[in-house]
């Protein structure tokens, strides 16, 4: 009874972090160039001490989260008619600067803050090849040329920074569509990355399927949380805090 307990509280555990990332995906459905998160399970062989002396040990195997990660599947493309709306055709990331440090995003809902600095809707900083991309005032039509470069009235005045990463799966997200890494940027002019003006990513999320998915995790954990009240021991509680995350 007890190896069936901690079988299903195991089961419990990895349905709920189903429903958080599902929750999440379905709460950033609207968010610009968000990427859906997917988590993946690991089987877990856990050593069950015999009952008698007797008997031989035995393991039971539970499943355990093993990992997050980024669909990279591309989101949809909206056209606004905003110059400054950019939308990115390939594996490129824009890069901003922000108050911890150099930040990535698909989302290029951009803008020009006080003091003339292309910045995010969030207001970070939006960095071009030479740092940060600064617009003169009411100095002719702003464009965004498809290998990035932005000029007004056809004067260059800056070329935004893109980049790619050799996993771009294992980008950390940090809120909204930015993503942090371990892993050193890589250029993009080999793999013909262009950028799109007027227009703006989509998130990637299909909520059709979300929603399916969500309320799929809600009937499997009613079902296994009635298994849990018929089968449960005391003191598997306690045997399963020990299964790592």
């Amino acid at each position: 009874m007890a190896e069936t307990s901690l079988v299903y509280l195991s089961r419990l555990i990895a349905l709920e972090r189903q429903l958080e990332v599902t929750a999440h995906n379905i709460a950033n459905a609207e968010t610009t160039g968000f990427r859906a998160r997917g988590l993946s399970f690991q089987e877990y062989l856990r050593p069950m001490p015999p009952e008698d002396p007797g008997e031989r040990a035995s393991t039971v195997s539970l499943v355990v989260p093993h990992l997050q990660f980024n669909l990279v599947s591309k989101g949809s493309i909206r056209r606004t008619g905003n110059p400054l709306d950019l939308a990115i055709d390939g594996e490129g990331y824009f890069v901003v600067q922000t108050d911890r440090g150099e930040r990535y995003t698909r989302s290029g809902e951009f803008g020009v803050d006080p003091t003339g600095r292309l910045v995010t809707v969030d207001g970070h900083v939006v960095l071009g090849k030479a740092g940060q991309v600064q617009i003169p005032s009411n100095e002719g039509t702003i464009n965004v040329s498809a290998d990035g470069f932005v000029s007004i009235d056809r004067r260059i005045i800056a070329q935004l920074l893109l980049v790619r990463f050799a996993r771009p799966q294992q980008l950390e997200p940090v809120g909204g569509a930015l993503f942090r890494s371990d892993q050193p940027p890589l250029g993009v002019t080999d793999r013909g990355s262009t950028i799109l003006s007027g227009a703006l990513e989509q998130s990637d999320v299909e909520s059709t399927r979300e929603m399916t998915r969500l309320s799929e995790i809600a009937r499997n954990y009613e079902m296994v949380g009635q298994l849990i009240k018929s089968s449960l021991d005391p003191d598997d509680i306690n045997k399963l805090a020990k299964v790592p995350d």
